[in-house]
């Protein structure tokens, strides 16, 4: 402890470890007497220093401080230098410690020196000093395209790309500089190889308490930079397709049985939020479904959770939402993450609200119900008449003497008698109430029974190229098909060659396919498809009402099947349909629809 004038007052016993002295010699002697010889001037004028303006402060920690040992060597030392008020005087206490104590090495100093420049100058970040000038004193190493040399005593700011960068770096400094507070900044800086992205953190250097440079530490961090530049390109898309999107989405987690994901159309059309999802249970979720629909909904869940990879399914259903409103959706479900065993572990969807087109849908199957009961009853009232004249007629055939206008009359009256009877048949939905087990060799002959005396009138063969099977079909809709394909054969038949009709059929995995070959006329390659249509009728010379190609169309479509028709190579044509095998799980436009997509 040493007294305003320099006079030392105290020293503890630990001094004589450090300097060689006991307390006794040093107690009363001016501090100058530790002091080399080439310092005292120095030492004495920061003395006075420091009793005008006390303050707490590290001398030497980074030039030692020379003190004369009581033999005369030189020790290396660190003070901490303090003042205290002790009975209105002021004292300096001074706590010294010897460099050299803690280092086994000859020159300690130098390797610590050593090992620091060696961690800066191979440290993969710039580290750099700088003034109040930004003025560069020093720099480990430098971006691409720049020279160590040309940047060293360069100033900072003049290196920087744009005058925004410029005033950005300059305000941080300054900050720097007068509150030293450390603070941070990122830039682009051109390169050779490219824009490359660094952030830089600015510490103050402080020397005798004052902030005379600044540090800067500087890292490339380009790759991290555009990862996170494409992750929020990438969250701004996802949110506009998600704020665009008419499908709601999810994703579904099958081993945690939680809905990991839902976008806000989600959360428009059903009402609930994912939160609000994940608190029920399965027995909750599956109640929110239509009591019709939730037998589909379990299956087709079943189905998804077995599928491969590239599967894809389809569902129709009815929903509650929370409003309370049934709300008719249209999904599609795919695998979206399997195990290393190929087992899905999670699946996604996509869902559309079909509500409104299922009210058009419905409103056009009643407007069409009551348009075939219209023309169905029309034609069974118009029936009667129609029968009657053909009787009158007839009748009057026999002794008249316009025998020729009446035969005229009565070939329109059957014509029309012909319409009224092909309407009936088109409009009859009763047929396709239910379906039976039918043999279809019992069904043909039925069939050729009825057209015995037309296949007589033209010596027709009827070849069957195998036992037809035995199928779940619609017994009077299949025997309306085949009525009307083979009577076609025998109408549009080659005049001067006698008829051959071949029937056969094909087990397929899921339809039935059948094909009734003939040797006619066969059929203008640009007609073969408006064959099919509603009143038409491609060849005026034949009579016919146009209808019956159209309803064998229809009842092949209420089967799940397909027709067309072929020419054959040398003459006639081949007609071809199918029908599917699994009637018994067809539904109409207002039951439950699950099946995937890629199903041939």
């Amino acid at each position: 402890m040493v007294n305003g004038e320099g006079i030392i007052e105290f020293a503890n016993d630990a001094i004589t470890g450090t300097l060689g002295y006991k307390p006794e010699n040093l107690i009363g002697r001016p501090m100058s007497i530790l002091m080399p010889s080439g310092s005292i001037p120095g030492h004495k004028q920061k003395f006075n220093s420091f009793f005008r303006k006390p303050k707490t402060r590290k001398m030497g920690n980074t030039d030692p401080i020379e003190i004369v040992h009581q033999n005369g060597s030189i020790v290396d030392v660190e003070i901490s230098l303090s003042s205290v008020d002790i009975d209105g005087s002021r004292k300096a206490i001074a706590l010294i410690v010897d460099i050299n104590r803690f280092f086994k090495y000859k020159n300690p100093i130098k390797d610590k020196l050593d090992l620091y420049y060696s961690l800066i100058e191979h440290n993969t970040d710039h580290l750099f000093q700088i003034d109040r000038e930004y003025k560069i004193h020093y720099i480990n190493h430098v971006s691409p395209g720049l020279h160590k040399e040309k940047v060293l005593g360069a100033y900072l700011i003049d290196l920087l790309p744009s005058e925004y960068t410029k005033d950005l770096v300059k305000n941080i400094l300054n900050s720097v500089f007068e509150t030293g507070v450390a603070k941070s900044y990122e830039i682009d800086f051109p390169s050779p190889l490219g824009a490359l992205h660094y952030a830089t953190t600015v510490t103050p250097v402080i020397k005798n308490g004052e902030i005379f440079r600044l540090n800067l530490i500087t890292r490339n961090v380009t790759n991290d930079y555009n990862i996170k530049k494409q992750l929020i390109e990438r969250k701004n898309f996802i949110e506009k397709v998600d704020l665009n999107a008419l499908n709601g989405i999810y994703l579904y987690n099958l081993q945690s049985s939680t809905t990991e994901y839902t976008n806000s159309k989600y959360t428009e059309i059903f009402g609930y939020t994912r939160e609000e999802i994940n608190t029920m249970d399965k027995e909750d979720f599956i109640s929110l479904f239509h009591p019709s629909d939730r037998e589909n909904i379990i299956q087709h869940l079943k189905q998804v959770r077995h599928s491969k990879e590239g599967q894809i399914f389809t569902i129709e259903y009815r929903i509650k939402s929370k409003k309370g409103e049934w709300v008719w959706c249209l999904s599609r479900d795919s695998g979206f993450e399997y195990d290393e065993t190929g087992k899905c572990t999670s699946f996604i969807g996509a869902f559309i609200d079909i509500t409104e087109t299922k009210k058009i849908e419905l409103e056009l199957l009643q407007k069409n119900k009551e348009i075939e009961n219209f023309v169905y009853h029309a034609c069974h009232d118009i029936r009667s008449p129609i029968n009657s004249i053909s009787q009158l007629i007839d009748l009057s055939l026999e002794d008249s003497k316009n025998k020729e206008e009446l035969e005229l009359i009565d070939k329109s009256i059957k014509r029309l008698r012909s319409l009224v009877m092909s309407l009936l048949d088109f409009g009859n939905e009763s047929i396709f109430k239910k379906t039976e087990n039918v043999s279809l060799d019992e069904l043909i002959d039925d069939v050729l029974d009825d057209l015995k005396f037309n296949i007589d009138d033209s010596s027709a063969k009827i070849i069957r190229g195998n036992n037809l099977p035995k199928i779940k079909c619609y017994k009077l809709g299949m025997y309306q098909v085949f009525l009307n394909l083979i009577s076609n054969a025998l109408k549009f038949r080659n005049k001067n060659t006698a008829p051959v009709i071949t029937i056969k059929s094909f087990s397929q995995v899921q339809h039935w396919k059948f094909t009734i070959t003939d040797n006619g006329i066969g059929i203008n390659e640009d007609k073969k498809e408006a064959i099919f249509d509603t009143f038409t009728r491609l060849n005026t010379s034949y009579d016919g009402s146009g209808l019956g190609l159209a309803n064998c169309k229809k009842v092949i479509s209420k089967h799940k099947g397909d027709i067309w028709a072929e020419n054959n190579k040398e003459e006639g044509s081949t007609f071809i349909f199918t029908i599917s095998k699994d009637l018994d799980k067809e539904t109409n436009l207002l039951d439950i629809k699950s099946t995937p997509d890629n199903k041939k």
